[in-house]
């Protein structure tokens, strides 16, 4: 079997939801690469603190919802080096919509705005009702149940197209799995996880 054959695999869907974010991944074993992110802000940046971008981002997003006449609470702490802005009230779904795919763009236009704003590169995370936190417990228990398949099969499993935050929850999962591992295939937005059974 040449480098870019690789055993006839499967393709489980992936359970529903979804959010995103900026996180690192590893490569596939042919060593695809994602692209360049798009370039950030122009000028010299400077070094910001996560407190100041969380303030910055809970700013925006307030604004924005009381545009959309959205009543909400707006919160933010820090996890991991990164602000996270939690938003929590009522009838909120239009803010989460199918698959988390509002989600994903209200925390990618937040996150360009505290960017612009600040003229530095920035690490958010938005979050609607606890949305992120359900998924990436979902998330994990569908990785390691896919990497048990794979080990028990002794094939690859393909998983459906995924965001890098959650290919990245999906990978870390896996790495606690000592018979699995998995790597990610594609370009944006059809990239996708590989789970094997070593």
């Amino acid at each position: 079997m040449n480098e870019t054959e690789r055993p006839q695999g499967e393709r489980i869907p992936e359970p529903n939801a979804s959010p995103v974010g900026d996180a690192a991944e590893p490569a596939g074993p042919t060593g695809p690469e994602e692209k360049a992110k798009p370039a950030g802000p122009t000028g010299p940046e400077e070094e910001v603190s996560p407190e100041t971008i969380a303030h910055t981002g809970k700013e925006f997003v307030e604004g924005l919802l009381a545009s959309m006449e959205l009543e909400a609470d707006v919160s933010t702490r820090l996890e991991e080096e990164r602000a996270v802005i939690d938003v929590t009230g009522d009838d909120l779904g239009v803010l989460i919509g199918r698959r988390g795919q509002t989600l994903d763009a209200l925390q990618e236009v937040t996150r360009t705005a505290v960017q612009r704003r600040l003229r530095s590169r920035v690490r958010l995370l938005v979050d609607v009702e606890g949305y992120r936190s359900r998924r990436r417990e979902s998330l994990t228990e569908y990785a390691r149940s896919m990497a048990s398949r794979a080990m028990e099969r002794g094939t690859e499993i393909e998983l459906e197209p995924m965001n890098a935050y959650e290919r990245k929850v999906v990978h870390d999962a896996v790495s606690e799995i000592e018979g699995a591992s998995s790597y990610s295939e594609g370009e944006e937005p059809n990239r996708k996880v590989i789970i094997r059974g070593d």
